[in-house]
């Protein structure tokens, strides 16, 4: 006499497997997550803290700060070792945004040792608009600061870190970002990679071990 039954489905077997796939999705997302994130340095917010330095694509360099009723920008090209600069100072009112005339600036550069070095500074038919001659120095770090004085009294603004340094050359900058390029293209690869033998582990589990069968009995 044969007898047929189906075999009860085991609900162990699928909550372990259930378990194992969303434990594989789970560790895709996270890597992923972490390569879409490598890029992400250099970005930072940092609108509320004085002073403010930022740099343009084409190397020139703004530092800017608030002085009592005034406001100061600084620019002026990425400095080379051993070779003089000239960059532009302006001064506005804080509130109005309005070229300001009334004080009267001075920029000195300290470097590591304590040693100070005074800039020219030479006022523009602009209002608020002057040319700052900055003399060679040689590779290093630097402190900038820049005074104002006016109605008596003088306020001063310190930028740190001053870098002067042998600035990279555009064929290395474009090495480095076509290497940057690749290595992120690499990653995503390789996460693609993963996923996508996670998802065939997955399919060849549930394909090779069914959840509910037949089975004959003599």
């Amino acid at each position: 006499m044969r007898l047929n039954y189906r075999k009860p489905i085991n609900i162990s077997s699928f909550s372990r497997r259930g378990k194992e796939m969303m434990l594989g999705l789970l560790f895709a997302l996270v890597f992923f997550g972490s390569a879409a994130r490598v890029p992400a340095h250099g970005g930072e917010d940092h609108a509320d803290e004085k002073p403010k330095i930022a740099t343009t694509t084409a190397g020139t360099v703004s530092r800017s700060s608030r002085l009592g009723d005034f406001e100061i920008m600084l620019k002026h090209s990425s400095l080379e070792p051993d070779s003089a600069a000239a960059g532009r100072l302006f001064i506005t009112k804080f509130a109005t945004n309005e070229p300001a005339d009334n004080a009267s600036p001075a920029i000195e550069i300290e470097s590591a040792s304590g040693a100070v070095t005074p800039t020219t500074i030479e006022k523009t038919e602009a209002a608020g608009s002057y040319v700052v001659r900055i003399p060679a120095l040689s590779e290093g770090i630097y402190t900038v600061r820049t005074k104002l004085t006016h109605g008596g009294e003088t306020d001063t603004a310190t930028f740190s870190g001053v870098e002067i340094k042998h600035q990279e050359s555009a064929a290395d900058a474009s090495v480095s970002s076509w290497t940057q390029t690749a290595l992120l293209v690499t990653i995503f690869l390789i996460a693609l990679g993963l996923f996508g033998g996670l998802v065939f582990f997955a399919l060849r589990v549930f394909k090779d071990k069914p959840l509910g069968g037949e089975e004959s009995v003599v």
